[in-house]
């Protein structure tokens, strides 16, 4: 039993008869609930969230009502059910479909791009009266202080914002904004759309700050020839855009845009990270989060490189290829070792059954400690052999061939007591408290 499944019965007010937690979801959790005859989702705070200004839940819930009442295809809202086991939390109806992007990708139904412009025509549409707390932030300096708090440098991101900074285009009037309108956070059928999910970033901006965000090369999921969202080309969704709202955007004119989401993810994954490096939130999912954020620097880089050219701007002299010197983003490996055994130790082994699989991976988290031990040291197994015997001058193979030869230095069993203690250190160092 969940152990705050009573206090959600009660908020309902009617038995719980099944919960189960879904997988997916970066900030919330989602519960699949039957409750009353009712197939309910309870959307719950998770360990952290994902970008400094994300809505609580009780403001999500209310602009899902807000889209509810607009005509969006949302789930039809239920309750905020305050908090549950100290997380707040909120109802609405459960519903049926894909949202898995990889998988809406490979098979997108027909006329996805338009259901897509004419939901966000109908968000845009709301009156920002109707949510009075939604905020209008300059995303660059939001971005460039969450980029501040990672505590780590990342030249190409200060290059994209500083290249957005100097070419930032004429703003639009704000409107409701969606915040994180892509694939990944909808729900298809073979009929087409269904839902939309995910409000937590709903705040006021620029229409085209929405209409650019599933461009970015992450959400069309391996679909690259497909510039929408990995579901289809960018004209007939900015044409059915334009039919609903007047507002008519060119192709060219999403390009800063672009630039700007493959910014805003890139520090969405490196402060995703943190909440996994700081110990709020330990997961080895954030945790690879930090190294894959270079994936978007080298978009956002790819992206402007293409725009200086078309421009005839771009630096092709020589001093510009000077070296930058090799640094690794955090997690660092050790990092993402300990962040992997943590994951089968705490995760993977109390779900096994077969005591086969249990051993083994009991056996891999040892592996994995090893790793993180070695890793910790700065050291390779190359190094290690050579530093080994290095009070002496020798070499693990010399001073073998000198026992075998039966010329041993003087001093040689404490010699060989601090060289295999120094192994075990790394390879096992709970079996050294055995002497202690």
């Amino acid at each position: 039993m969940v152990p705050w499944e009573t206090e959600l019965a009660e908020r309902l007010g009617a038995p719980v008869s099944a919960m189960r937690l879904l997988a997916g979801g970066a900030s919330k959790e989602a519960w699949s609930v039957d409750s009353g005859g009712r197939p309910l989702l309870v959307r719950r705070a998770g360990g952290g969230v994902i970008h400094q200004y994300t809505l609580s839940l009780a403001e999500e819930f209310r602009v899902v009502g807000a889209a509810y009442e607009a005509g969006v295809r949302v789930p039809r809202p239920v309750a905020y059910l305050g908090e549950l086991g100290g997380r707040e939390a909120f109802a609405v109806a459960r519903v049926e479909g894909e949202t898995i992007g990889r998988r809406i990708v490979r098979d997108p139904p027909p006329g996805l791009p338009e259901e897509l412009a004419e939901e966000l025509a109908k968000i845009h549409a709301i009156p920002p009266g109707r949510l009075p707390f939604l905020q209008e932030r300059d995303p660059l300096e939001t971005f460039r202080l969450e980029l501040d708090s990672v505590g780590e440098a990342h030249p190409a991101i200060e290059y994209g914002l500083s290249w957005l900074r100097e070419r930032r285009p004429e703003s639009l009037p704000p409107v409701v904004s969606h915040g994180d309108f892509r694939i990944g956070n909808v729900v298809v059928s073979s009929r087409g759309l269904e839902y939309l999910l995910d409000w937590e970033f709903a705040h006021l901006a620029d229409p085209r700050e929405d209409l650019s965000w599933p461009l970015v090369r992450a959400w069309r999921f391996g679909a690259d020839d497909r510039h929408l969202g990995g579901i289809g080309d960018l004209e007939p969704y900015l044409e059915r855009y334009a039919e609903r709202t007047g507002l008519e955007v060119a192709p060219a004119d999403l390009h800063w845009w672009e630039v700007l989401g493959n910014a805003k993810w890139a520090v969405g994954a490196l402060t995703q990270s943190r909440r996994h490096l700081s110990g709020q939130e330990r997961s080895v999912e954030l945790a690879i989060l930090g190294r894959l954020a270079a994936e978007m620097e080298y978009e956002l880089l790819h992206l402007i490189e293409a725009a200086e050219h078309a421009a005839g701007t771009d630096e092709s002299v020589p001093a510009a290829r000077q070296a930058i010197a090799a640094a690794h983003d955090r997690p660092t490996s050790v990092e993402l070792a300990e962040a992997t055994r943590e994951f089968l130790e705490a995760e993977i082994l109390p779900a096994l059954d077969d005591h086969r699989l249990r051993f083994r991976t009991h056996v891999a988290v040892n592996a994995l400690g090893i790793l993180e031990r070695e890793l910790a040291a700065g050291s390779d197994p190359v190094k290690v052999r050579k530093s080994q015997g290095a009070s002496q001058g020798l070499t693990p193979d010399q001073l073998a061939r000198r026992i075998r030869a039966g010329d041993p230095p003087a001093g040689v069993l404490l010699l060989l007591k601090g060289h295999v203690e120094a192994k075990l250190r790394v390879a096992s160092p709970r079996y050294l408290e055995r002497y202690r």
